[in-house]
């Protein structure tokens, strides 16, 4: 990978009639196997999207209505206040880092999942690390046995909710068993709609085989809400975000949501993955007996992939695997650093990496 060098001026707008503050790149030296070509006589507003797998976000109080009775002071994790602000200290750490190197602002929309109620994402938008960003959320309970659920954050400053609604996702193996819905959010992204849905498909749990026509059935869904929007639409613009427990390649990704991995392929019908190159080069964001497997994955519909940069689109993908998020230590030495490991409390982040996009758009205004 060459080197990037890249030079900032701040600029200032009015969105939603609020005074945003967006960061030009001036693109001086490029090269980059991930990213798109920008032109380097050109100025950029550059803004990012991200998600991540948290790993168990749960309060410490029993709620009788979910089977989270193990994350409490007396259940078999000993889940006590200090581990749990521990816990929200450390995503707030990843969280308020990731993208500062392109926009000091950070991230304008991160979708997250294993969220078990409203309470700990405002413990988390309202930690210290977090706090000026002035973050708001959107988080919708769900079905899911265990209590957790996607959720949605957002800086008010670069977006705008206007809609939020939520999905069901029936498994097709086991229909007496309820999963996670897809939580849906529509809004403006800097004066632009655009739609994110956060997805939590199920598990593998029963083997990868066994378990495919469950998360065929999450692709599907999530298909047939996109088509229901890009239908009225054909220039929205969709993200599907989230932990879809299968890699980029895998059917539900690949022939349900009908995705492709480079931007020369782009098609009206289908979405842009930017994950599966880093998927077949060996990057992951979670492993699990020595393979890694890349689960959290950012797919675009077509109006997202790069042509022109006359409005909001597709510039870089990042996994966010920085060395303070990996295990230092025995068998899972260089895994993500996660809070319990074989039972033990060991204090890290989570048992997933975080992975973002920057989005890119070209600044007009004359110099």
């Amino acid at each position: 990978m060459g080197n990037i060098q890249l030079l900032f001026s701040y600029n200032h707008f009015n969105t939603f009639k609020l005074k945003t503050h967006v960061f030009c790149l001036f693109l001086l030296c490029f090269c980059n196997v991930h990213a798109q070509k920008l032109d380097k006589d050109k100025q950029y507003y550059i803004s990012g999207i991200g998600f991540w797998n948290v790993e168990n976000l749960y309060d410490t109080l029993n709620d009788k209505w979910k089977n989270d009775e193990e994350f409490t002071p007396f259940g078999t994790n000993a889940w006590t206040g200090s581990r749990y602000r521990t816990k929200i200290e450390h995503l707030a750490e990843v969280i308020s880092q990731m993208a500062t190197d392109v926009t000091p602002d950070g991230l304008a929309i991160v979708g997250l999942c294993e969220i078990e109620n409203k309470s700990v994402v405002k413990d988390l938008i309202n930690s210290p690390k977090l706090k000026k960003r002035n973050y708001q959320f959107v988080h919708i309970e769900g079905p899911d046995a265990r209590g957790v659920d996607p959720s949605f954050i957002y800086n008010p400053a670069y977006f705008k909710v206007t809609k939020a609604v939520s999905y069901a996702v029936h498994l097709v193996t086991d229909t007496s068993h309820k999963t996670r819905d897809i939580l849906v959010v529509s809004g403006l992204f800097v004066g632009e709609p655009l739609t994110v849905l956060v997805n939590h498909w199920p598990s593998r749990r029963g083997g990868e085989m066994l378990s495919r026509p469950n998360r065929n059935g999450a692709a599907k869904v999530a298909r047939h809400i996109s088509d229901s929007i890009t239908t009225t639409n054909p220039q929205a613009k969709v993200v599907i975000m989230g932990d879809l427990n299968d890699d980029p390649v895998n059917d539900c990704v690949k022939k349900h949501i009908r995705t492709y991995a480079d931007v020369k392929d782009a098609k009206v019908d289908e979405f842009f993955n930017p994950m599966e190159k880093p998927y077949k080069e060996g990057i992951g964001t979670l492993a699990w007996q020595d393979s890694w497997n890349l689960f959290d994955q950012i797919i675009l519909n077509q109006p997202l992939v790069p042509n022109g940069f006359e409005s909001w689109q597709y510039y870089k993908v990042k996994i966010y695997n920085k060395s303070f998020l990996k295990s230092d230590f025995g068998n899972f030495r260089g895994y993500p650093f996660r809070t319990y490991s074989g039972g033990a409390y060991t204090g890290g982040y989570s048992d997933h990496f975080p992975v973002f996009i920057l989005m890119a758009k070209e600044n007009k205004t004359p110099r």
